[in-house]
């Protein structure tokens, strides 16, 4: 796609309110780690995620009420496999598009890969507290590992969410609302 083709696709995307078609530019332009995204792409991609979550689910949910699946342990396999699915099909549109917030940020996309190993060691400690004991010597370690990668998510996720872009031309291109 050349830049003229590219720039008319933005203003498509950029002037409509729809989520749906947010998450499927975001998910066509998944290997894109070099332009900028403003934070109204963010917001409608994770919208529209949840939109297409809720209707995936729920449809899941009706073909297993057809079948009868009802034994507790198979539903949580069931489940718990279609969000593993969901979350390792998404995992590359969501990096692409943290990178190009951060490059709209005129931040390096390297930040991106310190969200993302917060995120996981967040969500790996979260269940390490279930089998460590507050007695235990590794508690105090993991607790302070812990509350530093929560406040980091956090710091990231309002320079995502919230911070607006800069408005001129930067190194990784020009505005893309301009």
């Amino acid at each position: 796609m050349n830049n003229l083709e590219m720039n008319k696709t933005q203003e498509t995307i950029y002037s409509s309110n729809n989520p749906l078609k947010y998450w499927l530019y975001v998910l066509k332009h998944s290997l894109d780690f070099k332009t900028r995204s403003p934070r109204k792409e963010f917001w409608m991609f994770y919208l529209g995620n949840i939109i297409v979550f809720i209707i995936l689910i729920s449809l899941l949910t009706l073909v297993l009420y057809i079948f009868k699946v009802t034994d507790y342990t198979q539903l949580v396999a069931i489940y718990s496999t279609f969000v593993i699915v969901w979350r390792i099909v998404l995992l590359l549109p969501a990096l692409s598009l943290q990178t190009r917030r951060f490059h709209d940020l005129n931040k390096s996309g390297f930040y991106t890969i310190l969200f993302f190993v917060c995120n996981f060691l967040f969500g790996y400690l979260s269940n390490f507290f279930e089998h460590i004991s507050e007695k235990s010597s590794e508690f105090g370690i993991v607790a302070a590992i812990f509350i530093i990668c929560f406040l980091v998510d956090i710091w990231l996720f309002v320079l995502l969410g919230f911070i607006k872009g800069s408005s001129q031309e930067n190194k990784y291109g020009s505005n893309p609302i301009a």
